[in-house]
């Protein structure tokens, strides 16, 4: 493999320390490598700034900096790196290929990462201060355009104090039942749904995602119960602090047992007021709500856009009670998000 530059910030910390031992500078270190370690693989924890928490197969935790032409690392990612000359620090030189990547649209339209190489979706939405399915759809075609299991994690089921409060839930959540997803109540007061959700998550690499307050910290610290003590590792490696990043984390699971080897990975990923997927097609969009499969190729017009057109076959599902209603609507405004977002791009 082709040696590659130290950057200038390596390059000055180097003339440092040997200034520091009394040995003279050298002249010209941009193309010498044998100040850092032998290449190895790495598992990406967290990312802050231009920088990363890289944790070794030996599982201690190194804070290095990145490549310029990598661009951007966010937890999960699976990286060729080297120790530096500084303790606990060293240089990303290289991405393995992510199998799946989960990311949203930032600044001006442009591709913001939240998580790679994750194998399951867990939407979490709070029965207070409320569910939002429009929130849970937008979520669900993510998950969709990336071909990845996703269930619903029904949050706080310990605040539903009536029966009528249990069917206000049941009827929001119902579209998602009747389309096979599954529902897990979950609750950090009364434990309920915590086993369920290790299992689902068992060997996997699993993200959390949903809005601010829907408790996904709360979920986290009762799946992880030494959770607080890894979150002051992490701040002391990346030197930021209390809070280390706004950027996702991933965290161990424990094993059920000891030697079980089944705890797998959990990617916490920051809150955010209303998350958008990746914009696309009408047509692409459509095949992405399959409560919709039966009634497409139904309507009048074959570029249907199911708003104002006449013998549409979705909106008579709509009004037949077939599609329920949350799901046209949101349906609708990701359509109009999509549409402006596509010809601002052309």
């Amino acid at each position: 493999m082709a040696k590659r530059k130290l950057t200038t910030q390596q390059k000055r910390r180097v003339q440092q320390k040997r200034q520091k031992h009394g040995l003279q500078p050298e002249r010209d270190i941009t193309s010498d490598n044998s100040l850092l370690g032998e290449e190895q693989t790495g598992l990406v924890i967290t990312s802050f700034g231009k920088r990363v928490l890289v944790e070794s197969q030996q599982g201690e935790t190194y804070n290095c900096a990145i490549r310029q032409h990598l661009g951007k690392l966010v937890a999960g990612d699976r990286v060729i790196w080297q120790t530096d000359v500084e303790p606990h620090s060293g240089v990303v030189v290289s991405v393995l290929p992510r199998s799946h990547e989960l990311s949203r649209p930032g600044f001006r339209g442009q591709k913001r990462m939240v998580a790679a190489n994750i194998d399951f979706i867990g939407v979490v939405t709070p029965v207070v201060p409320g569910i939002h399915p429009d929130m849970i759809d937008r979520y669900l075609v993510a998950a969709k355009q990336l071909d990845i299991p996703v269930v619903i994690i029904i949050n706080k089921v310990d605040l539903i104090d009536s029966e009528d409060g249990w069917d206000l839930v049941a009827e929001l959540l119902q579209p998602y039942d009747e389309m096979g997803i599954e529902l897990v109540p979950a609750s950090t007061v009364s434990n309920e749904g915590l086993h369920d959700l290790r299992a689902i998550m068992a060997n996997k690499n699993s993200v959390f995602v949903g809005p601010s307050g829907a408790g996904k910290s709360s979920l986290i610290n009762a799946l992880i119960p030494d959770l607080d003590i890894r979150t002051g590792e992490l701040s002391e490696a990346s030197g930021l602090g209390k809070h280390t990043t706004t950027n996702s984390i991933l965290y161990h699971l424990p094993e059920s047992q000891p030697g079980a080897n089944d705890g797998g990975n959990l990617i916490d990923s920051p809150g955010v007021r209303q998350f958008s997927p990746m914009p696309c097609s009408l047509s692409e969009l459509e095949s992405m709500y399959p409560d919709f499969a039966p009634f497409l190729g139904q309507c009048k017009f074959n570029n249907c856009t199911h708003t104002i057109e006449p013998q549409c076959a979705i909106k008579q599902a709509v009004e037949a009670g077939e599609i329920a209603y949350t799901r046209y609507q949101s349906f609708q405004r990701l359509r109009e998000e999509f549409a402006q977002s596509l010809q601002e791009e052309s």
